[in-house]
């Protein structure tokens, strides 16, 4: 039986620019968060540890910001995508297909990863002559925003702060643990292949290996953090597009 196409009207907006802000909130929480981690993990007192830890967070709290802005209007962006007049009251910032908000965080995570990627190698060569070539990038930012879309499509009829969380965090983590295992990186990773480029560098993620019974960071750490990071930041930007739904009723 047909059904009829809710229309992508005015009303439409108020809903977009609501996800796409807690989505960023959410992404720069955790970004904050992670650098708290990775800025304990590779510093110490003797080193600058302290500014270390600052600065580390000061710039995974701008990655989370970009990463959370670009996956969440991403996903934003799928509610103008015709739909069923059927769906459910509440899931308007969600279109019920699944393969849009996937989409959506997709096209997102592409758009920030590629920028981050070109603007970090970009100032490591002017700085330094020479930067990573395997630094995080589009093939990441795409693998992360699809699954934190999926996440988001998953709780999509809930206002359940709870459900949120862990949808975004299992989606999440399933696509961070998978990046390794193709060949990519996340944070620590990149932070992993800084500290190999530049052997004077403070940053040192060596104890993250000593914790998992490897010598350095090794092929371990890599699946572990990557999870982790994916965990995380699913967790945070989609809760947080799940507390806005709460609001937007």
């Amino acid at each position: 039986e047909a059904t009829a196409i809710a229309p992508t009207g005015p009303g439409r907006w108020p809903a977009f620019w609501l996800t796409g802000a807690a989505g960023t909130a959410g992404g720069g929480l955790t970004g904050l968060f992670g650098g708290l981690l990775y800025g304990f993990a590779a510093s110490s007192p003797a080193m600058g540890g302290t500014t270390l830890l600052l600065v580390l967070m000061a710039l995974t709290a701008a990655l989370g910001l970009a990463g959370g802005a670009g996956v969440a209007f991403g996903i934003a962006a799928a509610a103008f995508v015709p739909r069923s007049s059927s769906a459910k009251r509440g899931s308007e910032i969600f279109d019920p297909r699944w393969q849009w908000p996937v989409f959506g965080g997709m096209m997102g995570g592409i758009v920030i990863g590629a920028l981050a990627k070109m603007l970090g190698t970009d100032a490591l060569n002017l700085l330094f002559g020479h930067a990573p070539s395997d630094m995080t990038g589009a093939p990441e930012g795409s693998l992360l925003g699809a699954a934190i879309g999926f996440g988001a499509w998953l709780a999509r009829d809930t206002v359940r702060i709870g459900r949120g969380l862990a949808c975004g965090a299992l989606t999440g983590a399933i696509a961070g643990a998978l990046i390794p295992f193709l060949g990519g990186h996340l944070l620590g990773g990149s932070l992993a292949l800084l500290a190999q480029q530049f052997p004077d560098s403070h940053v040192r993620l060596d104890s993250i290996g000593a914790l998992l019974g490897e010598r350095g960071f090794g092929p371990v750490s890599h699946v572990v953090t990557a999870a982790i990071e994916g965990m995380v930041f699913g967790a945070g930007v989609v809760g947080a597009l799940t507390l806005g739904r709460r609001y937007h009723r």
